[in-house]
């Protein structure tokens, strides 16, 4: 076969790749989603806590509320600023393009039902592993008809959060992974596909790479930064029995003391 040929047949084969792989993972998108769902995963811990509100139920719909408003609001700006992008380059909304913003909404709503559902049936230490696999189905799916790294960087994103409960990797941990899967990972995603390194690099490479700067920063502060206890005067338990103190109270216990609990159970 002549060199001619060969090299129509490899623009043929281009042509169709291209036109199987038409759609395209807006920066925007990534950089806005990876914006929320960072702020989420690591500030949870301050919004909606027990302390604002005690009852477990409100507290249950008040998150599903928090989240409806949260996600549907940066749903709202993402759909916007996609239909800017696309009158910019004169494009149409494909038939794929709509059918993968219903998957990502299903997501989004088993992402939030389950985190509604965890506050009455248990399993939170899974949360944060849910959404990490979440984002990962996302990606993977999204990248059968985009850009083959967003397949990768999904199915390496599944694998992290079941390997971080096969591990039983501390809660705290698993926040942070969680919040490096969208605050850093998303962003990153973003920056190697506005810069096309996909097309210079092979796709498996660029995806370790990006899963080891996902899941490197996070262990790597937790190991630099390990979490302290709450600074404070401690109080031996004879002493807080004795004396009693209000408001919250920082105890040393000794290996072996034993502690009276009260549990009240309904069901």
């Amino acid at each position: 076969m002549s060199d001619a040929a060969v090299k129509q047949l490899d623009a043929i084969h281009s042509m169709l790749n291209a036109g199987q792989r038409n759609l395209r993972m807006e920066t925007h998108s990534l950089l806005l989603w990876g914006l929320v769902g960072g702020f989420l995963c690591l500030f949870s811990d301050h919004i909606l806590t027990p302390q604002q509100i005690p009852d477990n139920t409100q507290r249950a719909f008040a998150w599903l509320a928090l989240l409806a408003a949260i996600l549907g609001a940066a749903g709202w700006v993402d759909w916007n600023l996609t239909r800017r992008s696309k009158q910019a380059r004169d494009e149409t909304w494909s038939f794929i393009h709509r059918q993968i913003m219903k998957f990502w909404w299903l997501l989004l709503s088993i992402g939030a039902l389950t985190t509604f559902a965890m506050f009455f049936f248990g399993g939170g230490y899974m949360l944060f592993p849910v959404w990490m696999a979440l984002l990962g189905m996302g990606l993977f799916v999204h990248g059968l008809f985009s850009a083959p790294l967003l397949q990768w960087t999904g199915g390496l994103l599944i694998l992290t959060a079941v390997c971080s409960l096969g591990y039983r990797l501390e809660f705290e941990t698993m926040k942070w992974l969680a919040g490096s899967a969208y605050g850093l990972g998303l962003p990153l995603l973003a920056l190697v596909l506005a810069r096309k390194w996909e097309m210079r690099f092979p796709h498996q490479l660029l995806a370790v790479l990006w899963l080891a700067c996902v899941i490197g920063v996070p262990l790597s502060a937790a190991k630099l930064w390990p979490q302290q206890p709450p600074a404070g005067e401690t109080l031996s338990l004879d002493a807080y029995r004795q004396y009693g103190a209000s408001g919250a109270q920082i105890l040393h216990l000794p290996a072996g003391t034993q502690v009276p609990v009260e549990l009240t159970l309904a069901g």
